[in-house]
């Protein structure tokens, strides 16, 4: 996608500034809440690096060390783009790493797994290339073996023991006398609504990485591929993408050698930047891209996905292609503490305006409209759908929260320059909260897998907070990156269980998802009900509502406990409860409830916007 660009208005910013106050969730146990107070919820966070298949004499740990960081506190991505700084989430993780180098009896019991698994077959199309390159230092011969990814998770989290926090496990089967060629696979779901098996048939989806799962194991495998996903079958060439600027990535192990890719003494560090860039920044503690409580229902309310329909394509029905009822489950099971609906209105044909809006925002309609006040025609579905959205959406309760999506089933060719795009969660283009998701499917997209209702789930995904695994924001350097130039390498964390990946292979949140969502809901209620219980003593009918404030107490304290154990599940559901709680009390006593201090400017002229493209379209 190209990205967008708009030049500097004057801007005005109305902030509530408020003071974090950092407290152990240990101090907090017995379910008291802190009227008044902004809570940092700590937590010790182990790290287990695991070594598999690697000698002791070529890793140094303390260059490992030397990458990572000692802490990590989530903040809200989206802001900082336009200058605002992100939203405390009122988290943060203190690490504790622990390394250890399995024995050959353990590596030769793993290995010896593998090949029992392993179903042998032809080298892939990108080992195939990789033999082509004119710098390789050996070719990748067949048969290769294909490993099921999602049971060599399993059976790690299985028999290492005692694994505590979350677990990176680094594999080397390169020089055992038993070692073979191979990749992971996982191939085990469909695109629900085209059949097509991503996994099984893309050799682009062939992994050397996987965790997430089921577990809070990922495991990294510089001997398997190499592969297409983070571009390290290319040894010919630093700079992947022509851009001037090299694109790192972590070459095949064998290439850490004399005339190799990269130099043996450059392993650790590698290893090192994967644990931090990848595995703590993206997987285990990352930071969400929208703020999760913008889209937090009221006391009573459902979250809502309504769908509206947009038939383009007079060939062809959008409807179709999309099951509202499993993606209400997929959100269902990912956050059972609220009620979800999934509605689709289909608008057959599309309407005259909103087809002018959809070929403007394309670059086939050379028209000015509500765009202009943004600077460029991506806008344009932003601010047509915005304008116009009692339109597209109806009235639904005043304590729900409602979720606008406009899919858009219509041809390659009516989507002009943005032909290749899937979708997007776009934002307000003036604050940085989420507005609207925008998704597009077309024959073509079908014809090579793609539905809508994955894209739904994906983009309703970043709609309520959640980042791709692939790009992200690094507490201690206070930066974002994303996938491209020295962090290439990041695309690895796309292999992961998620559908917030590019890689269609899951249809599911998975344990990291679920993980990073939870405790960002259970301090972000935590909060609230602080802010709400300090109102609540502050009004002289207080005592009308003790029994609300009572139980309001208990269910914190059962948050934090829940959160002290790691159940982060229990943690969320019992904090919505606490928050519950106190806004009946505030009900009765004729009080707001908190909600997001929105921030209001002129359009900021110098945020890209872009979309989630189709990786790899021809393989």
């Amino acid at each position: 996608m190209k990205n967008r660009y708009f030049s500097m208005l004057s801007i005005l910013v109305i902030l509530s500034l408020v003071l974090a106050v950092p407290v152990s969730a240990k101090d907090n146990v017995g379910g008291t809440l802190k009227p008044g107070e902004v809570v940092t919820f700590e937590q010790k966070v182990p790290i287990n690096i695991v070594f598999i298949g690697y000698d002791k004499k070529d890793i140094d740990k303390q260059t490992i060390l030397n990458e990572l960081p000692s802490t990590y506190a989530p903040i809200v991505r989206y802001p900082p783009f336009y200058g605002i700084p992100g939203r405390d989430m009122g988290l943060k993780f203190n690490f504790d790493y622990n390394f250890s180098f399995k024995n050959s009896d353990f590596s030769k019991k793993f290995f010896n797994y593998m090949k029992g698994i392993g179903v042998a077959g032809n080298p892939t199309v990108f080992q195939t290339m990789y033999n082509d390159q004119l710098n390789n230092v050996l070719n990748v011969n067949g048969p290769v073996l294909y490993i099921d990814a999602p049971s060599v998770e399993k059976w790690l989290a299985k028999n290492l023991e005692n694994q505590k926090g979350y677990t990176i496990v680094f594999i080397n089967w390169y020089n055992r006398p038993d070692f073979k060629f191979h990749v992971y696979t996982k191939t085990d779901e469909v695109d629900p609504d085209t059949g097509y098996n991503f996994g099984a048939i893309r050799d682009s989806r062939k992994l050397i990485a996987w965790g997430g799962s089921n577990s809070r194991l990922w495991f990294y495998d510089l001997s398997a591929g190499p592969e297409a996903w983070t571009n390290n079958w290319n040894v010919d060439n630093l700079d992947f993408d022509g851009n001037g600027i090299e694109d790192y990535r972590m070459p095949p192990i064998w290439e850490y050698s004399a005339g190799g890719f990269r130099d043996p003494s450059a392993l650790s560090g590698d290893l090192g930047l994967v644990t931090r860039f990848v595995g703590i920044d993206l997987l285990f503690t990352t930071s969400p891209l929208y703020d999760p409580m913008v889209t937090a229902p009221s006391v009573g309310g459902d979250k809502i996905i309504h769908v509206s329909m947009l038939e383009d394509d007079p060939t062809s029905l959008g409807t179709d292609w999309i099951d509202p009822a499993l993606v209400k489950s997929r959100f269902t099971k990912f956050e059972p503490y609220y009620d979800w609906q999934t509605n689709v209105v289909d608008h057959n044909p599309i309407d005259a305006n909103a087809q002018r809006a959809f070929r403007i925002w394309g670059d086939l309609l050379p028209e000015n409209d509500c765009w202009n006040d943004y600077f460029f025609t991506f806008a344009e579905l932003f601010c047509y759908f915005d304008q116009n959205r009692a339109t597209y959406i109806p009235d639904y309760g005043n304590a729900d929260y409602v979720a606008g999506v406009y899919a858009f089933n219509t041809t390659a060719d009516n989507l002009g320059s943005q032909s290749g795009l899937l979708g997007f969660a776009d934002d307000n283009w003036v604050d940085g909260t989420q507005s609207y998701v925008f998704e597009f499917d077309t024959e073509d997209y079908r014809s090579i897998g793609y539905g809508f209702s994955t894209t739904t789930i994906h983009e309703a995904g970043h709609h309520f907070g959640l980042s791709h695994p692939h790009d992200g924001y690094d507490s201690e350097y206070a930066f974002d990156y994303g996938p491209g130039d020295f962090f290439n390498f990041a695309w690895s964390g796309d292999e992961s269980n998620t559908i917030m990946h590019y890689m269609d292979l899951s249809t599911q949140f998975g344990q990291f998802d679920q993980d990073n969502m939870y405790r960002y809901e259970m301090a972000g209620y935590l909060n609230w009900s602080n802010e709400l219980v300090a109102n609540i003593l502050a009004t002289p009918n207080s005592k009308s509502v003790k029994k609300n404030i009572e139980h309001a107490n208990e269910y914190a304290g059962k948050a934090v406990e829940g959160f002290n154990k790691w159940k982060y599940l229990d943690a969320a559901s019992n904090a919505r409860r606490a928050y519950e709680e106190l806004s009946i009390a505030a009900s009765q006593l004729g009080l707001s409830t908190p909600s997001m201090n929105m921030m209001r400017m002129m359009p900021n002229p110098n945020v890209s916007h872009e979309g989630d493209p189709i990786r790899f379209p021809d393989n």
